[in-house]
């Protein structure tokens, strides 16, 4: 089996023999101390997935990582850092990392990292080749369908979300339809709900959202921007930054997506609760019946029922004490 190609790029020549000793059986090294070198090497070996330290001379890791991704979307790009505030992750984001990973590093954990991301590539693929991204036709209902006639869709569309996961597939598609791409946190009290246009958050995504409740409202930086609502919290990485007049109706749109996306998870909050509430009713009243069920028969020969009528009282408390358990096992 043909090993993955992995690029490191660091100027610490004493990290570059750590990462070829840890990483050269299992992968194919490729090693680079400078920035421009290093873009070059992408380009001639193609690698499956690249470490990037940050702090370089002449090119730093984010400069690196932006002239990477003006080549090629896909390849995953671990930062490494020993500065691991949101700042930095963000920043990391913004250029287009897919994970972040502090200094000083353990080994178990870096590993673990580049597993998970080649993996991630690996089911990404799968759905850009089984069409599950639908990016032509979310270009294609662009062209049909004014802005604000796609952010009215998913307000039309709202209202039959019937939990967390439509919500957030809701948001999903609206924002393939735009032709922007980012993730997104649901949470309320049925518990909470991550996802990304890519369909799974990739670890740098979900330590950022992670953080991104304590933002402001609206949020941005650099291409990328948040919007932060109760029970919502929404990171878009992509806005149109070259087109400011586009990048600020997306921004209002978005922003009254977010908030509305945010109501209709307090609104199933809300109608769980009393389904809860009305669960419970039914079942003590179910539970008060089948009480006065057992005391019926001593009952009717207390009042003076003879046979015939106790058994008509009988049926009837029987059809009804059915009727009742039938509608308590729909609500199930």
């Amino acid at each position: 089996m043909t090993k993955p190609t992995l690029l490191v790029i660091d100027d610490s020549k004493s990290q570059c023999v750590f990462y070829q000793s840890l990483l050269g059986s299992t992968y194919h090294t490729l090693l680079s101390q400078d920035g421009e070198q290093a873009l070059e090497m992408a380009i001639q070996h193609n690698p499956d997935i690249i470490l990037l330290d940050i702090e370089m001379p002449n090119m730093n890791g984010y400069e690196v990582c932006e002239k990477l991704r003006q080549r090629d979307p896909l390849t995953p790009v671990i930062f490494v850092s020993g500065k691991t505030d949101l700042d930095q992750r963000l920043r990391a984001y913004d250029a287009g990392g897919s994970d972040f990973i502090g200094k000083p590093l353990g080994e178990a954990e870096l590993l673990r990292k580049i597993e998970l991301s080649l993996n991630q590539r690996k089911e990404e693929q799968r759905l850009r080749e089984d069409g599950q991204l639908a990016f032509a036709t979310a270009i294609t209902a662009m062209t049909t369908m004014s802005e604000m006639g796609v952010l009215i869709d998913f307000l039309r569309n709202c209202g039959k979300y019937e939990d967390y996961q439509a919500i957030a597939n809701g948001i999903s598609h609206t924002l393939q339809v735009y032709g922007l791409h980012g993730c997104m946190q649901i949470y309320g009290k049925q518990g909470q709900l991550r996802h990304a246009t890519q369909g799974q958050l990739t670890p740098l995504e979900t330590s950022i959202i992670a953080s991104s409740l304590t933002l402001p409202r609206i949020s941005n930086s650099g291409s990328s921007t948040s919007f932060n609502y109760p029970q919502c919290c929404l990171i878009v990485r992509d806005m149109p930054q070259d087109d400011e007049e586009r990048c600020g109706r997306l921004r209002d749109h978005l922003a009254i997506l977010a908030e509305v996306a945010a109501s209709h998870v307090a609104i199933l909050d809300e109608q769980q609760q009393q389904l809860a509430a009305a669960h419970d009713m039914l079942q003590k009243s179910r539970s008060t019946l089948l009480q006065l069920r057992k005391s019926l028969p001593a009952s009717c020969s207390s009042a003076g029922l003879n046979a015939e009528q106790q058994l008509r009282l009988i049926k009837q408390f029987d059809q009804q004490l059915m009727a009742l358990s039938q509608q308590h096992n729909q609500k199930n």
